[in-house]
């Protein structure tokens, strides 16, 4: 189902996931962002709103973006290009997104960092959302034992990782920017539907 949605589309849509907690963005930042022309943009943006999938907001003369996160409709589709996203990894990435990928202790897990930019990376970074933290480090030592780079894991219990998730100005926005999930989609766009209520 994924290859049936545009490739600009799943662009459009993956960038508003990742930016999500923002006012929104207009038609010259989303273009801008994403490298796709303003007419595609707001062909797309169109079709989007259209469904119901984005809100539009009038703010001073320019119209603001951003996901529909109270359609339950936006919150699987957003599921869908997140796992999406993490099947289109490739080299290093993907080894270490397979190898962190095994622990089974986390209700969440995002690789992000160097490692998804370029190939001379000096550690892997991985945020886990877990209360085993003994566990999550003693496994991503193992897993550094294996290969040739460190496993760095930033362990987040899921009540601090929403507190971030609302802090426009915290690392995880950050991170969420540049980043791409592992594991927990449904728990992840559960928490920013809750967020965005909020």
């Amino acid at each position: 189902m994924n290859k049936m949605i545009p490739k600009n589309t799943k662009k459009i849509i993956l960038f508003l996931i990742k930016h999500f907690n923002t006012l929104g963005f207009n038609i010259n930042q989303i273009s801008k962002e994403t490298e796709i022309s303003v007419g595609s943009s707001f062909k797309i943006l169109k079709n989007l709103e259209r469904d119901d999938l984005i809100t539009k907001e009038e703010i001073s003369n320019a119209s603001y973006y951003k996901l529909n996160l109270d359609n339950q409709e936006t919150i699987k589709l957003c599921e869908l290009l997140l796992l999406g996203e993490k099947r289109e990894l490739q080299g290093y990435a993907k080894l270490y997104a397979k190898d962190i990928d095994k622990f089974e202790d986390a209700d969440l897990i995002i690789l992000f960092g160097s490692i998804l930019k370029k190939n001379d990376f000096k550690d892997v970074d991985a945020l886990f959302l877990t209360d085993k933290v003994k566990k999550t480090a003693a496994f991503c030592l193992k897993m550094s034992s294996i290969r040739i780079k460190p496993i760095v894991p930033l362990i987040m219990r899921k009540e601090d990782f929403i507190r971030d998730l609302k802090d426009k100005s915290s690392a995880i926005s950050g991170i969420l920017k540049e980043s791409v999930l592992l594991k927990g989609e449904t728990i992840l766009m559960e928490m920013m539907a809750d967020v965005n209520k909020k």
